[in-house]
């Protein structure tokens, strides 16, 4: 998973009558041009070979009919697959918006997350291993590789310490466990989606990798067995 932090900014302007736009200086207009502007810089300035997203989510400004706003306030997201894309994309997004609010005859300032965060890498040594006893409690026997992604998740800090795996649990349509009964539709919605539904029926597979982990870790441990001859799950 990706390296990402997010950033706000605050443009400043100066604020007046709608009638009287040259009497003002308008963030909104700052704002649009910055929002439009921040995605030529995957497009442009960043290798094609190379993985990075901006995403502009939220932008505030005004709350009257008549009134041009002396500022206007950008939220998003930058993500990349490396901490030194990320960085990179950092300084070009503040290059931009500082470029752009100057064009406009506006300031503007910019914060980002405390503590960004970083990428997601699964334990060369690890992977295997954690793969194998995935396999043995997945439905099908498969652990499936999947292609990075740019979502950014806080379990990155703990696997920046501590040699870890991520995994993801998939649960479908959810049409093959009948949650319809639920009143639950579909549950194949990705995060932060309206519709997005759990199907709650998954979450045993999830508990037996955690068990399976734990154990059959303690006992290569402290046994140098892996446990492969039988599986742990059934000795419980």
């Amino acid at each position: 998973m990706a390296a990402a932090e997010m950033f706000e900014m605050t443009i400043i302007g100066k604020g007046g009558h709608a009638a009287m736009p040259h009497l003002t200086i308008d963030p909104i207009v700052t704002a649009s041009s910055l929002i439009l502007n921040l995605q030529s810089i995957i497009s442009r300035t960043i290798s094609p070979l190379d993985s990075g997203v901006i995403s502009v989510t939220a932008m505030n400004a005004g709350d009257a009919f008549n009134v041009i706003p002396a500022h206007a306030v950008i939220k998003g997201t930058i993500r990349a697959l490396t901490e030194e894309m990320l960085l990179s994309l950092r300084q070009k997004v503040d290059d931009m918006a500082h470029n752009t609010a100057t064009v406009h005859q506006c300031n503007v300032t910019i914060s980002y997350s405390p503590d960004y965060y970083l990428p997601s890498i699964n334990d060369p040594t690890l992977f295997p291993w954690s793969k194998s006893v995935g396999e043995l409690v997945s439905h099908e026997g498969i652990v499936r590789d999947v292609e990075a992604t740019m979502g950014g998740e806080d379990f990155a800090f703990l696997a920046n310490e501590i040699p870890s795996t991520f995994f993801l649990l998939g649960q479908g349509s959810g049409g093959e466990h009948n949650i319809e009964k639920y009143a639950v539709p579909r549950t194949d919605y990705g995060l932060h989606h309206p519709s997005f539904a759990l199907d709650e029926e998954v979450l045993p597979i999830g508990v037996e990798l955690h068990v399976n982990l734990a154990l059959r870790g303690l006992k290569k441990l402290l046994m140098g067995e892996d446990g492969d001859d039988e599986s742990i799950a059934e000795e419980l």
